[in-house]
């Protein structure tokens, strides 16, 4: 298996695991036989929600927001000469 085949099951498979727990938590008060005060558990689903979007954001932002090696390198130095090439009365 090559690298992005890896990063992309990760990925599908947290989106996945996303999807579902936001379903099952969104559907609980409608098909729970307990009485669930709605505002309470609204406030409760977005403190949960809020939690794990942010695990999710940095697990994706982990895997996809690799830049390759020697890329990040070669654009500051071609953004420091472009800044010294267009700066007014310089060499």
């Amino acid at each position: 298996m090559t690298t992005s085949n890896v990063r992309a099951f990760i990925a599908i498979a947290m989106v996945v695991v996303f999807i579902g727990l936001t379903a099952v938590m969104a559907l609980f008060p409608l098909f729970s036989s307990k009485n669930v005060e709605i505002k309470d558990y609204a406030d409760f689903f977005v403190k949960i929600a809020s939690v794990y979007t942010g695990i999710l954001g940095v697990i994706i932002g982990y895997y996809f927001a690799r830049e390759q090696p020697g890329k990040q390198a070669h654009d500051a130095t071609a953004g420091a000469a472009n800044a010294q090439r267009d700066k007014p009365g310089g060499v």
